[in-house]
């Protein structure tokens, strides 16, 4: 099948199997544009070298997060700059062309979880009497949620005693660090848990030993907080606990969004301002050469959801208004500040204070490029309710999409606006945004245009969320849209978009769109659209769709999320064919490892059993079982959002360093299931 952006299909999808022969079950997130790293961004403390595995099909880059990136034997490579607006990309002698990394495609992949919230969906149902399954001899006949979650007694008597056995048996780098993870996102046994991450803290593997740090954030153990912030620090103790003379920089860098993790967890006000204040000490008195550190405390700085915000945004805003730090510490910061204030009422003068700084960086000449884009979608997520400085953030956005010099920065603006739309209920601000999307959208052969009618989707999303009305208008216009779009890329943000605004009329459509192009990664985003519709009468044919994509693992993936999200209840017996396929022989790495990431995100009890026979299976190989324990972990997890979805959420990703989305290792945290 015709593949459009071959290197952002590498790139997003997670897989990257074309370029590298390496595969690793610790990542399998990837999202964004890893090299874009700029020189100094990559850490100074290699990644382990990673198991061999067989190289396979590259994923699509509608998949929602995949358990599987390769993992490179080196320091990551610190990659070109980025080209200038506007310029084609160019590529070396040989090489697959490099991707456009201002496409939408990065964007939604960076956010789409609060949207798709696919295991919330999964998960409700109503009250009845389980009289057997999976719960044989673990007290069938209770009352239990009939619902695709696995059940407690599941959970406590079956996944999380097999994930103990297997890393106490198996010494290998992919199991412990899949293992660990996946204890830390159910959070049963946590004492124990943290036993077991303690021990791998001290592992001579770097890739593990940042895990074990990475785990303590993801389990919320408040009790771990004097620990990393010793690692962060690189205290005595902290290097007697790793066992080196220094604490590796990488180990420093996961201990700071660990510490984010538990901040914005606890519900202890002092925890809160505690981890702040750490964090921020660091921030201020770091000089590291390379970044990593300043941008892990500043991202998690930003979603710490402190009650009395407005003191540590003031600090943040004379950092970014003197510049006194490097542009890629300083492009995380507005929207640092952003998400401090959204609780804050408008007025605030604090939250004025820094609307005017945004805008002024927005407006400067001299403004660093990256901390303009930033700027850029920190002023529409600062946009508020009836709030008079609404009118301020539509002029600025207006002239940035007309004006700007920054091909990235005026996609932006796009999404800018439909925050704007979708929080200020006044019927002239909601009508200049909506005119000014259609307005672009309408346009032809340019690349603003996907992004205003993705923009369009997130906007009636967020209002139907709040009951308010969508126009009509919108629903037929991004409906028109489609339908005469040809181009994959473009069809397949429209087809997001009606999937977001609940387009009714768009399902046939979108369904025949399917017949007539032979393109993987666009069938995935129309499969995607088709399960936000909720479009049950299309049901079968996405059924035959996964049931026929046995080689091609990306298709496979993105049709079972379509049949998760219509809540199928034969979407789990359709992949468990082929964990166990008739001829007997193992499943290809390429398929179990979207088999596995499909079933996690599903997150179906149905699944349990056969996961825990593949990871125990000492047949397969360590990289597939390390994937079973993936999914393990995905099905049990004690939350609805995937834990690092809360860094990825209005990130400016094109200001990236390695340990934050790296694309040579697959072991940033965005990264990493």
């Amino acid at each position: 099948m015709k593949r459009w952006y071959f290197n952002l299909a590498l790139v997003v999808g997670g897989f990257f199997f074309l370029s590298t022969p390496d595969l690793s079950a610790h990542g399998g997130t990837y999202k964004g544009p890893g090299d874009t790293v700029p020189p100094g961004g990559a850490p100074s403390s290699p990644a382990a070298p990673s198991t061999p595995s067989s190289p396979s099909t590259p994923s699509t880059p509608s998949t929602p997060s995949t358990p599987a990136t390769p993992a490179t034997p080196a320091t990551p490579a610190t990659p070109g700059t980025p080209a200038t607006p506007g310029a084609k990309p160019t590529t070396q002698a040989g090489a697959p062309p490099a991707p456009d990394l201002t496409t939408w495609v990065f964007w939604w992949e960076f956010n789409k979880d609060r949207f798709l919230n696919l295991k919330a969906k999964i998960h409700s149902g109503a009250t009845v009497t389980d009289g057997a399954g999976a719960l044989v001899g673990l007290g069938g006949g209770a009352k239990v949620s009939n619902t695709l979650a696995p059940t407690k007694p599941q959970i406590q008597n079956i996944i999380v005693p097999a994930l103990f056995g297997l890393i106490k048996e198996e010494d290998d780098r992919d199991i412990a660090t899949a293992v660990m993870i996946a204890l830390a996102k159910i959070g049963e046994q946590p004492t124990n848990a943290s036993e077991v991450f303690k021990e791998n803290l001290e592992a001579q593997v770097q890739e593990v030993s940042e895990t074990s740090a990475l785990s303590y954030g993801i389990l919320k153990d408040e009790g771990s907080i004097p620990m990393l912030k010793d690692l962060l620090l690189d205290a005595k103790d902290a290097q007697n606990a790793v066992g080196r003379s220094e604490v590796p920089l990488r180990t420093r860098t996961f201990a700071a969004y660990s510490l984010g993790l538990i901040g914005r967890a606890s519900t202890d006000e002092k925890i809160k301002m505690e981890i702040g204040d750490i964090l921020y000490d660091v921030l201020s008195t770091d000089s590291s050469a390379a970044k990593d550190i300043r941008v892990a405390c500043v991202v998690s700085i930003g979603i710490l959801d402190m009650p009395e915000p407005t003191e540590m945004v003031s600090k943040l805003s004379e950092i970014l208004a003197e510049e006194k730090d490097d542009e890629l510490v300083l492009a995380h910061i507005p929207n640092a500040m952003a998400k401090l204030l959204s609780t804050v009422e408008a007025g605030d003068l604090t939250r004025e204070a820094s609307i005017d700084l945004l805008i002024k960086t927005l407006k400067g000449k001299k403004s660093k490029r990256m901390v303009r884009q930033s700027a850029c979608q920190a002023v529409g997520m600062l946009a508020t309710a009836n709030d008079p400085r609404n009118e301020d953030i539509f002029k600025v956005l207006k002239d940035m999409a007309k004006n700007g010099k920054d091909q990235q920065l005026k996609h932006y603006t796009a999404i800018s606006m439909a925050y704007l739309g979708a929080a200020d209920p006044n019927p002239e601000i909601r009508k200049d945004v909506t005119k000014f999307l259609l307005d672009n959208m309408k346009k032809s052969s340019t690349p603003y245009e996907p992004w205003c009618g993705l923009a369009l989707g997130v906007m009636a999303f967020m209002l139907n969320e709040d009951g308010a009305p969508v126009s009509p208008v919108v629903m037929e216009a991004t409906l028109t849209k489609f339908r005469k779009t040809k181009a994959p890329e473009r069809k397949a943000a429209y087809a997001i978009a009606l999937g977001l605004m609940g387009n009714e009329a768009s399902k046939n459509d979108l369904r025949d769109s399917m017949n007539r192009f032979n393109d993987s990664s666009y069938l995935g985003y129309a499969a995607i659209g088709l399960g936000l519709l909720n479009a049950k009468e299309h049901l079968p044919y996405i059924g035959e769709v996964v049931e026929g994509a046995k080689r091609d693992p990306d298709l496979l993936k993105q049709a079972s999320i379509g049949l998760g999200l219509m809540k199928d209840r034969n979407a789990v017996s359709k992949l468990l064919v082929f964990l166990t396929p008739e001829d007997g022989k193992r499943p290809r790495l390429a398929v179990l490892s979207a088999v596995a990431t499909a079933l996690g995100f599903i997150g179906d009890k149905q699944s349990v059993q056969p996961l825990v026979d593949t990871m125990t299976n000492d047949r397969i190989t360590s990289l597939g079982r390390a994937f079973a324990a993936v999914s393990l972990g995905m099905v049990a997890d004690k939350d609805n959002m995937p834990w690092n979805s809360v860094f990825g959420e209005d990130l400016n990703y094109r200001a990236a360093v390695a340990t934050l989305i790296d694309q040579q290792t697959g072991t940033g945290i965005l990264d990493i299931l």
